[in-house]
């Protein structure tokens, strides 16, 4: 009987997803009378039944599954574990490097909290640029090409020529999506700068909070294989730490309970 009842609820889930485009956790969660890890559950299986695509506290019909939230959406979403992210992030960064921050909120945090003297800064981000704009103690390289207003990021062939003739020390790059084949963005042009980016750095440093795990987005960026380190704002499970010690090589780096430095 509670098989029938969770397949009836899969159903419905999946009927209101499509009717209405989209649907968060919370509110399906209130709907069916369930708990917020039960229909997690559901919508991972929905998921994988090909039904629709999750998101961050939610899911999505599948012929959205390119939706992508405005960056002022997205820079108030887990802005605590953001700003952990970030402080951890700086540590990795020398005097005198070249380092690369892609257009993200988690990025963008990097730069508000931003100690280093002495370096390049390399961005196709209008907003860590002009965050970056006044200060005389860097050099910064914008990347041009062609805006998208969504995410404030510049993208498109300029841009990506633009790093085919640089190299990078460390390149910190944020995700949509992350699971165990890599990571994923829904933009197309975004994907294509990320790519360019991963090509030009001597390490890639991932920065995205434990929220984004299991999610998907529309178009790859990068496999395990081509990212050095992930950066994120606490430990996985252990049954998820284990698969990953399993199947990845990447150097994993987050905040213990007590606050220090996991690695």
């Amino acid at each position: 009987m509670v098989s029938m009842f969770a397949d009836e609820r899969k159903a419905r889930i999946a009927q209101h997803v499509l009717v209405h485009k989209r649907a968060t956790v919370s509110e399906l969660a209130q709907m069916f009378q369930a708990s917020e890890s039960t229909i997690r559950r559901d919508l991972q299986e929905l998921e994988e039944q090909g039904v629709l695509h999750r998101t961050h506290g939610g899911a999505v019909a599948k012929e959205v599954a390119a939706f992508e939230p405005t960056w002022s959406e997205k820079r108030i979403q887990n802005q605590d574990a953001k700003m952990r992210i970030a402080a951890l992030a700086l540590d990795l960064v020398r005097p005198g490097q070249v380092v690369l921050l892609d257009a993200g909120t988690t990025t963008y945090e990097i730069a508000r909290q931003w100690r280093h003297e002495g370096v390049t800064v390399v961005t196709n981000s209008l907003d860590i640029a002009s965050e970056f704009s006044t200060r005389r103690d860097l050099d910064l390289v914008l990347l041009g090409g062609q805006l998208r207003a969504k995410t404030g990021a510049f993208v498109g062939p300029f841009a990506e020529r633009m790093l085919d003739e640089l190299h990078v020390d460390i390149a910190f790059l944020g995700a949509n999506g992350i699971d165990f084949r890599g990571i994923t963005t829904p933009n197309p042009q975004e994907a294509a700068i990320k790519r360019a980016m991963v090509k030009c750095a001597d390490r890639v440093v991932l920065v995205a909070d434990r929220t984004k795990l299991h999610q998907t987005a529309f178009v790859r960026v990068a496999t395990w294989d081509e990212i050095h380190t992930w950066v994120s704002d606490g430990p996985l499970p252990d049954g998820e730490w284990r698969q990953w010690q399993a199947e990845t090589e990447v150097e994993f780096i987050c905040e213990n309970e007590e606050g220090g430095v996991m690695e």
